[in-house]
């Protein structure tokens, strides 16, 4: 798992208050959902891909989804967003992220996010500026 932490938004935490805990779990799942999807685009391009399997292939089950964490006393976070392929395919990336005995390593995740780190921080400050002037 990848966090990012960003410190000094007393004013964005303000804002986000004044719309109330429904709208501003909403507003934070969906832009940070929106700044994950150049991950999720990025992670697909190089996962592993078996042309030969006729199975379910790991780059078709990457997806982005996000859990609201504001009634969770356990964490200090409004929405945790995740990025990455089903549990089913868990132990192959793994595999292919950080290799194996028999395999090289051929990172695939933590390169997706580090490659678009300034991308995903202009998407998700533009997203979140949206949502909360749409719902004031």
């Amino acid at each position: 798992m990848i966090r990012m932490e960003v410190k000094g938004l007393q004013d964005l935490e303000r804002q986000l208050q004044a719309l109330g805990e429904k709208v501003a779990g909403k507003v934070m799942a969906a832009a940070g959902k929106e700044a994950m999807e150049i991950v999720q685009e990025d992670m697909q391009q190089h996962a592993g891909y078996d042309e030969g399997s006729n199975g379910p292939h790991m780059r078709d089950s990457i997806k982005v989804s996000s859990r609201n964490r504001m009634k969770d006393t356990r964490w200090l976070t409004v929405v945790t967003i995740r990025v990455g392929p089903s549990k089913e395919h868990a132990m192959k990336a793994l595999a292919q992220e950080f290799g194996t005995v028999k395999q090289v390593a051929s990172p695939f995740m933590r390169p997706a996010l580090d490659y678009n780190r300034t991308k995903i921080l202009r998407i998700l400050s533009v997203s979140i500026r949206e949502g909360i002037e749409n719902n004031r």
